[in-house]
């Protein structure tokens, strides 16, 4: 073949590699229809659709003026991003998901001093209903003031206490943040970014979606575009590797998707919230489904503008269904994400689908 033929060829087959619209071996017209008609309905201008499998992406899609460039506030859809890290650190000794705040911050005295790491991540602190309270907002001047202004003076509501009950909220995740901050000397987005983003290549990624802070909202203050927070879950599918890197032990994950509720009672919980015989949460996301035989199941961490990450443990398939809209977004999007996620899994199940875009789960030598 004549050099610029195989020239030409080469090119081909590398648009048709990069391409979002390349074809997977799989109809997903269908999920994309349903991204299309959630936009339609709440008049908005864009959304984008991921969905892939631990060896690769097996469809990408933006609609209207969104782009792969495109980053938006992602709310609660944070809190996986955070628990990620604070598993990271429990996974390499460096927190204890089980020792009392007041080990690290002996500011915190009475009931409040034995809340641990695991229940502040899991919504069973003690805390809860309050994501809307002055502490967390941006203009406090950095997350270690603001925690201090949680230890001193802001009581637990409603007699709720450590491990008796879940109660939806930010506060104690930002404390839990603090912990992290203290017990590795590093800014928390820092520490992020260099421990958690940098190895998966995330450039898009910062707790800075609801305006410049340095009081980072660990439960809803990131930002993203779609890739990004895909590199993340392609990772949690792949067993804590992507792009190479050993991101977290493999030992680790069950930390982070073990349900934490079990029979407590439900002192609160969002409006988007399963029904309280049906609510399980772990570290930072919900289960959306019961464990299969080896233990494993679907999580997601739907933000409150809309921006629904999920994974599907059983079949290492995770996806994003990626809006910005209103705050009552989500009372119509979630049953609609929700079978959008089905339809994801039938299609995978179908054993046709090829990734359109190969990622690399492969732990390379002398990276960690």
């Amino acid at each position: 073949m004549p050099r610029r033929s195989r020239h030409a060829v080469a090119v081909l087959m590398l648009c048709l590699c990069a391409s979002p619209h390349a074809d997977a071996g799989c109809d997903f017209s269908t999920i994309d229809a349903q991204m299309q008609a959630v936009l339609d309905a709440n008049a908005l201008s864009g959304g984008a659709v991921l969905i892939g499998r631990r060896d690769g992406v097996l469809h990408e899609r933006f609609l209207g003026d969104y782009t792969a460039d495109t980053v938006i506030p992602i709310a609660s859809a944070t809190k996986l991003l955070s628990a990620t890290r604070i598993v990271q650190l429990a996974g390499r000794g460096t927190l204890d998901l089980d020792a009392p705040v007041s080990a690290l911050l002996p500011q915190f005295t009475g009931i409040k001093a034995t809340m641990t790491l695991r229940q502040m991540f899991s919504h069973t602190a003690g805390y809860g209903d309050d994501e809307n309270h002055p502490v967390l907002r941006t203009n406090q001047p950095s997350l270690a003031a603001a925690v201090d202004t949680i230890a001193c003076c802001v009581d637990q509501p409603n007699a709720w206490t450590p491990g008796a009950q879940f109660a939806y909220g930010g506060i104690s995740m930002h404390i839990g943040g603090r912990m992290a901050e203290v017990a590795t000397g590093q800014d928390w987005q820092q520490g992020w970014q260099t421990a958690i983003g940098q190895p998966l290549g995330i450039t898009s990624i910062d707790w800075q979606g609801l305006g410049p802070t340095l009081n980072y909202r660990i439960s809803g203050s990131a930002r993203s575009n779609l890739r990004d927070y895909g590199r993340v879950l392609q990772m949690l599918a792949a067993d804590g590797v992507g792009n190479g890197r050993r991101v977290l032990d493999p030992a680790s994950l069950p930390q982070l998707f073990a349900d934490q509720v079990g029979s407590l009672p439900i002192a609160y919980a969002p409006p988007s919230a399963p029904p309280p015989g049906q609510l399980r949460y772990a570290l930072g996301n919900w289960i959306e489904s019961a464990p299969d035989a080896a233990g494993l199941a679907t999580h997601s961490s739907l933000g409150a503008f809309g921006f629904f990450p999920w994974l599907d443990r059983t079949r290492g398939l995770y996806g994003v269904f990626m809006l910005r809209g209103g705050a009552n977004i989500n009372a119509t999007a979630r049953p609609v994400y929700l079978q959008m996620l089905q339809d994801a899994r039938v299609l995978a199940d179908s054993g046709t689908c090829t990734p359109v875009r190969t990622e690399d789960p492969i732990l390379r030598d002398g990276f960690e």
